[in-house]
């Protein structure tokens, strides 16, 4: 009989963090997943109609302190990609089919407390929650220069807007 397992790819800066549902080790796609049992576990996954930003929560707990400690000194980690796939291993330990994507979207914020039962909680988003956030994009040779060195593309914006314009007397 064939069991459901969720895999799990947080790209931290520090290097790529995947855990899966179960014990012990699991390849997939050239990657290794490891197997973190009933330490994880994530909210429910929304689905909507609505054209609006989900929210999933993934927890560790309780956890070594070392991971503690790891995500502590974790400081980028914001928007950075987050992704969960769905697949049925069978009883060989080998996956009935390629796993299934799940989830994406971008990390937001993490929670760690510290104590008798130390916590890790990361809380990401939906790619859609840039729908969000106040466009802070200016039409101007420096902002551009700062996206993309080199390109002159507005460099007479400023000499356009002095510019005086005649049409011809008809």
């Amino acid at each position: 009989m064939a069991a459901p397992v969720i895999l799990c790819e947080l790209d931290f800066a520090s290097g790529p963090f995947r855990v899966w549902t179960g014990l012990g080790d699991l390849e997939w796609a050239g990657k290794t997943f490891e197997g973190v049992g009933d330490l994880g576990a994530m909210s429910d996954v929304e689905e909507t109609v609505e054209l609006r930003a989900v929210r999933l929560d993934l927890t560790l707990s309780p956890v070594p302190q070392e991971v503690v400690d790891i995500a502590l000194a974790e400081r980028s980690y914001r928007l950075r990609p987050a992704k969960l796939w769905i697949a049925l291993l069978g009883e060989d330990g080998a996956f009935v089919s390629d796993p299934f994507p799940l989830w994406s979207g971008i990390m937001d914020t993490m929670e760690v407390v510290d104590g008798a039962q130390p916590r890790v909680t990361l809380s990401c988003e939906s790619r859609l929650v840039d729908l969000e956030r106040a466009e802070v994009r200016r039409y101007t040779d420096a902002d551009q220069q700062a996206e993309y060195p080199g390109d002159r593309f507005f460099e007479y914006v400023p000499a356009l807007q002095e510019a005086e314009i005649r049409l011809p007397a008809r």
